[in-house]
């Protein structure tokens, strides 16, 4: 008898043990904001550097926030977040984008409350339909640069969603790094600003090289400062006009 009831307050005190652990990871998830709904709608998902990975939501959500956490060391990223964002495929939603700026893996954890049902889709936006056809599959849902992965429904609550991107290079990305060039309107209106910096800067020198004998050495200085904010600015310029192209403006 003493042996058996030995055994039975060991399972007991087993059970108790596995009730407390239990309570204590749940108290972890509810924390003081009440995020209870863990959603990790995929494994791990690779994509191009570069690239910009999209979360769509809809309704549109105001309680909205989002990380994104490099596991690599010396990774970098741009994260932005929008609720009310204009799709052109989806509308008036709430949005979070990640674009990763190096090779590595990222985990994104994006939490809201949404009171009524609601739907979120995964998509990326790219130049590199062929990659996505590797890794994703050929039964692709393409529209224009936007390539949709995947569409999930969720009913209303406070939810956490964990997504994990594993980030990759271009093909010959070691010796030729990836230019995403804009469109040929986005093109045009460059190279008219381009052209315009170019006569401005053009007509200070000039105008300084042959007044050298009258001018001072900071009149020199200011030229070169102005020629610097002005590659500066045409860089800034051309790098905007590349991403209104890779987002399919």
């Amino acid at each position: 008898m003493p042996k058996d009831f030995s055994s039975q307050r060991l399972f007991s005190m087993m059970m108790l043990l596995i009730f407390m652990i239990q309570a204590s990871l749940a108290e972890a998830y509810t924390g003081e904001n009440g995020y209870v709904n863990v959603d990790r709608p995929v494994n791990d998902l690779d994509i191009l550097r570069d690239d910009v990975f999209v979360v769509f939501i809809t309704p549109r959500t105001e309680n909205l926030s989002a990380n994104c956490q490099p596991l690599n060391s010396g990774g970098s990223f741009d994260l932005s977040i929008s609720t009310n964002y204009i799709s052109t495929y989806l509308g008036v939603v709430s949005a979070v984008a990640v674009q990763p700026n190096t090779h590595g893996t990222y985990k994104i954890t994006i939490r809201l409350n949404n009171s009524e049902p609601w739907n979120y889709t995964l998509g990326v936006y790219t130049r590199d339909i062929g990659f996505y056809e590797e890794y994703w599959g050929r039964n692709l849902s393409v529209r224009g640069t936007f390539i949709e992965h995947s569409c999930f429904s969720r009913y209303p609550g406070n939810w956490t969603i964990i997504i994990i991107l594993k980030s990759h290079n271009p093909s010959g990305s070691s010796f030729f790094p990836s230019i995403t060039l804009p469109t040929p309107f986005n093109m045009a209106l460059l190279l008219a600003v381009w052209i315009l910096i170019i006569y401005v800067n053009s007509f200070a020198f000039i105008d300084t090289y042959f007044k050298k004998e009258m001018v001072s050495n900071a009149r020199w200085i200011i030229v070169g400062i102005m020629m610097l904010i002005s590659i500066y600015l045409a860089y800034q310029i051309f790098l905007s006009a590349a991403s209104t192209a890779l987002e399919g403006g």
